[in-house]
């Protein structure tokens, strides 16, 4: 409907123009037909209009534009066609065309306001804005009732930051219509800008007389001393919120913030409470407040996290359904290493919410943390259903397939993962790791190999990886001096690593170098592996290995009563006797 109101309304320039007799010499044929040739090409040219008005409102911009300038060429004296094509031009962002038509139809047409105002729009659009100003001026001087081109003015300078003909312009308003809420609070803007802090606080002075029980203003002014660092006026503008507003909710969220950031914990948990008891605030401003909370979670002592625990309970209890409360009290939980009721509550969430990945991330992740592997994969299966081209569930999946030792189900997910190109590096080495220990596992080592080569690419400096592939390698005897570099160099990031000195050691062994292995799975023991029955195991081969049986077969029983337990350790220390896996 609107559409073809102003479809009239761009046809009414050209009726008028028209509607208007032009002089012309006496034809030589008769009158009679004289008038019907005038009135039949009055016809042709209004339906040649109409032609390309209707193709550039149906969008066929090329055909409109061929057909208002065959009509321009007939008819150049109608503004709205130069107004139209202008458009046009616009539209296709051909803006110094779209200018130059623009301006023709105000050359044409001055009294036309929208004409103007479209042209000033292209010349701002093109930072012509001396040119914007002086178009301004004209339709101001034409159209003095009208405040809203003082205030367009105004914005046009407030865009070209030239902030003191702004604030001119502004203030002309001002006198025109009188006190203003919104120009007063576009001067103290500008006068911030200009760094006049006293005449932006002046302006804010204003709004306070105006209303003195309306606290956004005082607030307002905190912030403009806050911005220049005037830490005095500052701390005393907050001492008289405090004191002459304690029960209003701006007042009371804007102290908790203000003592949150002065480390009083205190009068933040005071303000924090009077905050999640008001009425007058919604759950979502609450939320918003508490959310900076959850950095303290790290440091805060436990009566701190408790206290804020409760706060982030007692919005959930108050707001049953509201998803963002409950998302919140689940976070702040799991953050604070309350894994169990976090999971109760993710739970609660997704009872009201399926759509988020988060809670459903963070559910796998306390599953896998707790071992339940059985239920990190239930879950993981039913989010690849909501997800399916997010990585993370197959991951999760795929991690919890290799911990239950079933590799050839971890292959699946883990290779969808893969297939998904996660953007985060760490996430897409971990998943080619992962895969490299799958393959491991069902003995196909040239894949495992490359897919271990593929993840150190990715990340050349992850320790494990590197470990765990060179292990890998240590126990097939293959490429062992490569794996003894990738071993070294895990050393190098974590020295004090007591599964990355066994595999070093170990790596030494098969090499031969038993007086240098024996080193360094010493280093192990005592980096806390007193009680791995494994190094010790590996210290009874390498003694065997340097001609000391005795001490062998010393360790090898010092392995089983750590707890390990294989039948080649027990032939070994039975017999007395080395044998090779």
């Amino acid at each position: 409907m609107t559409k073809n109101i102003f479809y009239f309304l761009s046809l009414l320039p050209l009726l008028a123009s028209c509607s208007v007799s032009k002089k012309s010499s006496i034809p030589s044929t008769p009158k009679s037909t004289s008038v019907k040739d005038s009135k039949r090409a009055k016809e042709q040219d209004m339906a040649l209009f109409l032609d390309a008005e209707r193709a550039r409102l149906m969008g066929n911009f090329q055909e409109a534009l061929k057909l208002y300038t065959e009509y321009i060429g007939k008819n150049a004296g109608n503004a709205t066609a130069f107004y139209n094509v202008s458009r046009i031009y616009y539209h296709n962002k051909e803006i110094n065309l779209a200018i130059k038509y623009a301006e023709k139809a105000t050359q044409l047409d001055p009294g036309n306001k929208y004409f103007q105002e479209f042209y000033i729009q292209m010349l701002v659009y093109n930072n012509n804005t001396q040119k914007a100003e002086s178009q301004f001026n004209t339709l101001i001087e034409k159209n003095p009732s009208n405040e809203d081109f003082i205030y367009k003015k105004a914005m046009l300078h407030v865009k070209a930051k030239d902030y003191e003909k702004a604030l001119v312009a502004f203030s002309d308003l001002e006198k025109k219509i009188g006190f203003n809420e919104d120009i007063i609070l576009q001067k103290k803007a500008l006068y911030q800008r200009l760094g006049k802090t006293d005449l932006a606080i002046a302006e804010l002075q204003k709004l306070r007389e105006a209303e003195p029980a309306a606290v956004q203003y005082l607030i307002m002014m905190i912030d403009v001393y806050e911005d220049v660092k005037q830490k005095q006026k500052t701390e005393d503008m907050y001492q008289e919120l405090e004191t002459k507003f304690p029960d209003d909710p701006l007042a009371q969220v804007a102290l908790a913030q203000y003592y949150l950031d002065k480390n009083n914990t205190p009068q933040y948990n005071s303000f924090m409470q009077k905050v999640i008891k008001n009425k007058n605030l919604d759950v979502d401003t609450k939320i918003a407040l508490i959310i900076p909370s959850l950095q303290k979670l790290e440091s805060d002592s436990t009566s701190d996290k408790n206290q804020i625990l409760e706060m982030a309970k007692t919005i959930t209890t108050e707001s049953p359904d509201n998803k963002g409360a409950q998302q919140l009290y689940a976070d702040i939980l799991y953050y604070s290493k309350k894994n169990d009721e976090a999971l109760i509550e993710y739970k609660k969430f997704l009872k009201l919410d399926q759509s988020k990945f988060d809670p459903w991330s963070q559910i796998m992740s306390i599953y896998l943390d707790k071992q339940l592997h059985d239920s990190v994969i239930q879950y993981g299966t039913q989010c690849v259903d909501l997800f399916p081209n997010n990585p993370m569930p197959y991951f999760f999946m795929g991690i919890s397939y290799l911990q239950k030792k079933e590799a050839s189900k971890a292959v699946k997910p883990l290779s969808k993962a893969v297939d998904l190109e996660p953007e985060n590096p760490a996430l897409y080495a971990q998943l080619y790791a992962s895969l490299g220990e799958a393959y491991h596992s069902l003995k196909n080592f040239e894949w495992s190999d490359s897919c271990f080569e593929k993840s150190l690419k990715i990340q050349p400096n992850d320790a494990t990886t590197l470990n765990n592939y060179a292990y890998y390698l240590s126990l097939r005897k293959s490429k062992l001096d490569e794996a003894e570099k990738m071993s070294k160099k895990s050393l190098v990031l974590q020295p004090d690593s007591k599964s990355f000195l066994d595999t070093y050691g170990w790596i030494l062994f098969q090499q031969g170098k038993y007086a240098e292995a024996k080193t360094y799975i010493e280093k192990a023991i005592k980096a806390g592996g007193e009680e791995d029955g494994t190094l010790f195991e590996h210290l009874g081969d390498i003694y065997y290995k340097l001609n000391d049986v005795a001490k062998a077969k010393e360790h090898w029983n010092l392995a089983k009563s750590k707890g390990e337990d294989n039948p080649l350790l027990n032939k070994k220390a039975k017999e007395g006797m080395w044998y090779e896996e």
